[in-house]
């Protein structure tokens, strides 16, 4: 029975995965059960049968998304015992986080993030799920924000993910205005010194 389970699980996360591939190569819009199919290489239908409705899949890719995410999150946990920190080795170290999701073997994953926010802007079922991922997020930063020396991480911490967010969209959509490290360093660290 686990061997089943186990299988099955792996299943759910390859068609989660395919769904975030669709997503970045097609957007919300190219985002169907056949196309998932097609992209994890299963049966047709076979799709329907783990997630039968949109937002099922949609919240399915949300959850796996976090979970490949997951690694770099953690990373960010190490900040906590070690500070506080000044200003701008805290923006270092969350600017390494920054680099690490704009690098090139993981660009898709944050297109496809940026497709479930619009996703969930016209789905109102999908965006509790999201809520609820960014409300783990606001809180994952309320216990950062103290090793970076921030006084209020509770007012912050908003915030601190807004400017985070910003940062992605203009590296990913905005070439023209893309910042190099060092200046994303310093957009932090002035974040961190006013914090």
């Amino acid at each position: 029975m686990e061997a089943v389970q186990t299988e099955s699980g792996a299943r759910r996360a390859l068609v989660a995965e395919a769904a975030l591939e669709v997503l970045e190569a097609e957007g919300g819009r190219g985002l169907t059960h056949r196309a998932v199919d097609r992209r994890a290489g299963l049966a047709e239908g076979s799709t329907s049968n783990y997630y039968p409705s949109r937002e099922a899949l949609l919240t399915a890719a949300l959850h796996r998304l976090v979970e490949l995410e997951r690694p770099g999150v953690r990373a960010m946990e190490d900040l906590a015992p070690g500070g506080p920190y000044e200003p701008r080795r805290a923006a270092e170290l969350v600017a390494e986080l920054v680099q690490d999701w704009l690098a090139p073997e993981r660009f898709g994953l944050t297109v496809a993030r940026y497709e479930l926010i619009l996703e969930a802007r016209r789905r109102p079922e999908f965006q509790l799920a999201l809520n609820e991922v960014r409300r783990e997020y606001r809180l994952l930063a309320e216990e950062l924000l103290p090793a970076a020396g921030c006084h209020d991480p509770h007012a912050h911490a908003p915030h601190l993910l807004a400017a985070l967010d910003g940062l992605m969209v203009n590296q990913l959509f905005e070439p023209a205005t893309a910042m190099s490290e060092a200046e994303i360093v310093d957009h932090l660290k002035r974040f961190f010194e006013s914090c």
